[in-house]
């Protein structure tokens, strides 16, 4: 068949018309450049940091070769048999390894990641009791109108001790404070409260009219409280909060990372607990450390990590929210006696 004129014309514009459309089709289809980001990365257990660097030089060429983009480190707990190649966490001879990793990768095109801590909660050695997680307790006493409380404000707490590997272990065996004891990685400690009287946070006094009193300041370091109730106003009911340490350890903490939970919604807690690895970073390139792993998925996979009774963050405490806590105390306690009743 024999196209002239017009008709050819038609068809050429087609024809060039079709191309270019399935060159610009093919165009968008194109496989793009294959990089980190879109290779799947894994989570790298050192346990016990029981690691140098023929051995890392090795797991990363292993890694790189099996197609992954990169790796998240994460101190974990030790293996039994091993405790002589243990490295605590955060020392010079840490960062030497972590620097040695970081090259290695550079070299091999793996990303790298670092968790912002050890085991579960965050929390280490460094943490001292004012940031560490706390828990509130109450007591509540009764005084007739004209009467005086004779028995102290006072909140005795008993001795508690749990394991993250289930072995039974007596409080008395460990030793106060606990980055005292020298064998953490064996006693894998998950929580401890040591016994002792608990400091008083507030104690406020309620008539059967709903008058409310604050007797905080009134309580003597013994904790006699010196105040009479006046004569005529009734039965008062006293309701007082004492604070204790709740005592969660990190749960199967890398060596060098036993310690306290911090208080997750203190900031200054966090920000006490950061400068730790700031100190340890000085003099030291971590440059291509890609990021370290404080995401709100995981800051929350933290600070959810069954903690037991953890219930009080002094953070929530300023002027205006005492005297909330104070008006509603005894809503609070009330309802907190009927929970606890059902």
């Amino acid at each position: 068949m024999i196209f002239k004129g017009k008709d050819f014309r038609h068809l050429l514009y087609s024809t060039v018309l079709i191309l270019m459309i399935f060159g610009e089709v093919k165009a968008q289809l194109a496989w793009p450049v294959i990089r980190q980001q879109h290779k799947p990365w894994t989570r790298w257990w050192w346990e016990g940091s029981a690691v140098n660097e023929k051995g890392l030089s090795w797991n990363l060429d292993q890694y790189q070769k099996a197609g992954l983009g990169g790796v998240e480190i994460t101190p974990i707990y030790g293996i039994y048999g091993e405790e002589k190649n243990f490295v605590d966490f955060l020392s010079p001879r840490w960062m030497q390894l972590f620097s040695h990793t970081l090259k290695e990768s550079r070299r091999l095109g793996l990303g790298v990641d670092l968790a912002n801590g050890t085991g579960w909660p965050f929390g280490g050695p460094w943490v001292k009791d004012e940031d560490a997680s706390k828990a509130i307790y109450h007591k509540v006493y009764t005084v007739e109108g004209a009467g005086q409380l004779t028995e102290p404000v006072s909140f005795e707490r008993e001795g508690f001790v749990r394991t993250a590997n289930g072995k039974k272990l007596a409080i008395g065996s460990v030793q106060n404070p606990v980055t005292q004891n020298k064998n953490l990685q064996e006693l894998a400690l998950d929580q401890v409260q040591f016994a002792g009287k608990l400091p008083l946070v507030t104690l406020m006094a309620y008539n059967q009219h709903s008058k409310s009193l604050d007797l905080t300041s009134k309580v003597s370091a013994d904790g006699r409280l010196q105040w009479k109730a006046p004569s005529g106003s009734g039965k008062w009911t006293l309701y007082a909060l004492f604070e204790g340490l709740h005592g969660k350890m990190v749960e199967r903490a890398a060596p060098g990372g036993e310690g306290y939970a911090i208080d997750h919604f203190s900031k200054r807690a966090a920000q006490n607990y950061f400068k730790n690895f700031d100190e340890a970073f000085k003099g030291y390139d971590i440059s291509y450390l890609r990021s370290f792993l404080m995401t709100p998925t995981r800051w929350m996979m933290h600070a959810e990590r069954p903690t037991g009774h953890l219930n009080f963050s002094m953070s929530f405490i300023n002027v205006k929210a005492m005297i909330c806590v104070q008006n509603y105390l005894r809503c609070l306690v009330n309802q907190t006696m009927r929970e606890a009743q059902e």
